[in-house]
């Protein structure tokens, strides 16, 4: 004959399991609901101000620039930025100040859920260039460029993202009169940024 205590011991062991199934759903809806919920790419703008580090390949050294960027997020995994920045560059002497107007195709390599989203860029840009005295004359040019960055989400509303990416931009051209035939400088290089997001 059974003890009054070990049926007890037994029913309390039945009640924990039927609570434990019957929370089981309840507990995974209430994570796919959190996960909807959580900070992350969404539908909808960003708006950003973001300082940039321009290094061509022909330039004497690298500056700083301060710039912003505007992203189009149409999907949870992918993004239209639109950005432009200015900067001043030195190439044999000459000062040169460009502003580069990029368009970059983004997409975000992790699923949501998470707080940080590495993500691969790739895309074109517009680069308005004035070159300075003696030529003082002004030009557009094209390059592609391609990178990859991260983006971490403060909350719903703001978040902070840097990134890398190599510019593949036409060069530049400077004729003097101590250059009559012209000279090209190179103005490929890398760009790292840093910025500081408002998700609308």
């Amino acid at each position: 004959m059974l003890s009054v205590s070990l049926v007890n011991a037994h029913l309390r062991r039945i009640l924990l399991l039927l609570l434990a199934a019957g929370l089981f759903p309840a507990r995974r809806a209430g994570a796919q609901a959190d996960a909807q919920e959580s900070p992350g790419p969404r539908q909808g703008l960003s708006l950003g101000g973001r300082a940039a580090y321009y290094r061509p390949n022909g330039a004497e050294h690298g500056d700083v620039a301060e710039g912003a960027q505007l992203r189009l997020h149409f999907a949870r995994a992918w993004a239209l930025e639109g950005s432009a920045d200015l900067r001043h560059d030195v190439f044999g002497g000459t000062k040169v100040d460009v502003i580069p107007v990029q368009l970059s195709l983004m997409a975000y390599i992790l699923p949501s859920g998470y707080s940080i989203f590495p993500y691969l860029l790739a895309g074109g840009g517009w680069y308005y260039t004035h070159v300075g005295a003696p030529l003082n004359h002004s030009l557009i040019r094209f390059g592609p460029h391609a990178g990859a960055g991260v983006e971490f989400f403060l909350s719903n509303a703001w978040s902070l993202d840097t990134s890398f990416r190599y510019l593949w931009t036409a060069d530049i051209n400077s004729q003097d009169p101590a250059h009559p035939a012209g000279q090209n400088f190179s103005d490929k290089g890398f760009m790292l940024t840093g910025a500081l997001n408002y998700n609308f």
